[in-house]
């Protein structure tokens, strides 16, 4: 969590970091298996639509080549209208859970809709976006050529925050 730093903070540790990771994943080699996973929740100030943050540039650098070095990139968002396009194009897999604003379903539905014989329209995707039922989601993968929706089990996460060194000493008894 960054919550704890103010937005300079913030921008200047994740953007630092993002150089960090980029210099070792380019002494990597290359590998068609999973090495890392970089997950990011609340993207959008880090990699906005409309803006050139210092943190977007090495963003973008790791959507496009990241893969090749067995990085797995992960970046959730609430408002996919919020994200660089380029960036989207170049996300293999995206799973979109209810989307309530027509602006963020309009941002998407290019993206997921195909021009072939049985794909689903423009509105069969805006229906299904617009009335899906919690914790269901659609994915679009580069790797499939149907739009499959799927459904989560519940889970509970109580985000106590960080172990004291009380209990990280207990726990390393063993």
């Amino acid at each position: 969590h960054l919550t704890h730093l103010d937005y300079n903070q913030q921008m200047f540790f994740v953007t630092l970091f993002l150089n960090k990771y980029i210099n070792w994943m380019r002494q990597q080699t290359g590998t068609p298996a999973l090495r890392t996973i970089l997950y990011m929740d609340e993207i959008f100030a880090f990699f906005p639509a409309t803006s050139s943050p210092p943190s977007k540039k090495p963003m973008l650098i790791l959507l496009k080549q990241a893969r090749a070095y067995g990085i797995g990139v992960v970046l959730a968002t609430q408002n996919p209208i919020d994200l660089d396009y380029k960036g989207l194009a170049n996300i293999g897999s995206w799973f979109l859970g209810r989307l309530q604003t027509r602006q963020d379903r309009d941002k998407v539905i290019d993206g997921l809709s195909k021009n072939e014989a049985g794909a689903l329209d423009k509105s069969e995707i805006d229906n299904m976006l617009a009335n899906m039922k919690k914790r269901t989601f659609l994915l679009k993968s580069a790797h499939l050529d149907n739009l499959p929706l799927f459904e989560t089990r519940w889970v509970l996460s109580y985000l106590r925050g960080p172990l004291t060194a009380q209990e990280i000493k207990r726990l390393m008894e063993d």
